[in-house]
Parts: structure tokens; C-alpha cells; sequence
């Protein structure tokens, strides 16, 4: 479920608060932070991952993308895409870890794989402390899927 659904306040009822104060303290700010959320983030560490590639210069990226195989089945839901190059970048919390969580992991990734996808995990751990890393791989991926010519 989305994360912004799942909160006491919804994005839509602060634009609609923007929009009517449009003089208030904080109003400027508000107006910049509805315009970087994604409703579709399934977790904090999601939305610290796709704002960190965005303000890096990457292209925007879609949330919480569906992937089929070439016959239409569903093969899994991609925390974040470049759908046209067939990358995804997947957050990786804790819960990962788990034992049925983890043989269900390799099993959609490789699907993705057989599929044509370029599959990039990241940890807490690049997010908070390596986060050139994280632009250097996702550069490379797109370099290596979409070549400038």
C-alpha cells in the first residue's frame, strides 16, 4: 500500500491546504514538497533512494512499476523503473532477509532477469553512507542501456 495512503494526512488534502493559505508561513516550502512526492512510494527509504538519483540529475524514474514477460505474465512489481531501458532499482529493507521472503526475491529476479531486465539492490547502508555509489551504478546501467550516440 502506498505510504502517503497510509498516513494521517493525504496528499491531496495538503495541496488543497496549500491552495487555500496561499500566504501562510510555509506555504513555499509545502508547495516544493508536494511537488517531490510520489504517492506510490511503498517506504521512507524508497523515497530517500529515487530523491537521491533525482537530485544527482538521473531522469525520473516511475514508481512502483509492473513487469510482464513477453507472453503477459506478471512477473513482479519494481520499486522503482526506467521502463523504456528495462532497469530496475530496488530498495532492500530488512524484511529481505527473511527466509520466504528471500527464496521469493531470487525467484522474481530472476524472472526479471530472463525477461531483459537489469535488476540494481540497494541497502540502507548505500543509501545513508554510499550514495556516489548508488548515482555511479545507475548512470552506468543507463549508459550501458541507453548509449548516447
Amino acid at each position: 500500500m502506498p505510504l502517503l495512503n497510509r498516513r494521517v494526512v493525504r496528499l491531496e488534502d495538503l495541496a488543497a491546504f496549500r491552495e487555500a493559505h496561499p500566504g501562510w508561513p510555509g506555504s513555499r516550502m509545502l508547495a516544493e514538497v508536494l511537488a517531490l512526492a510520489e504517492p506510490l512510494s511503498e517506504s521512507p527509504m524508497e523515497t530517500r533512494l529515487r530523491l537521491l538519483l533525482r537530485d544527482a540529475g538521473a531522469p525520473p524514474l516511475t514508481a512502483q512499476h509492473d513487469v510482464y514477460d513477453s507472453a503477459g505474465r506478471f512477473l513482479g512489481r519494481v520499486d522503482l523503473a526506467y521502463p523504456a531501458w528495462r532497469i530496475a532499482i530496488e530498495y532492500e529493507g530488512d524484511h529481505h532477509r527473511e527466509r520466504a521472503h528471500f527464496q521469493r526475491d531470487v525467484a522474481r529476479l530472476n524472472a526479471l532477469r530472463a525477461a531483459g531486465w537489469l535488476v540494481l539492490r540497494f541497502t540502507a547502508e548505500d543509501v545513508l553512507r554510499h550514495p556516489g555509489r548508488i548515482v555511479g551504478q545507475v548512470a552506468g546501467a543507463i549508459r550501458e542501456r541507453h548509449p548516447v550516440t
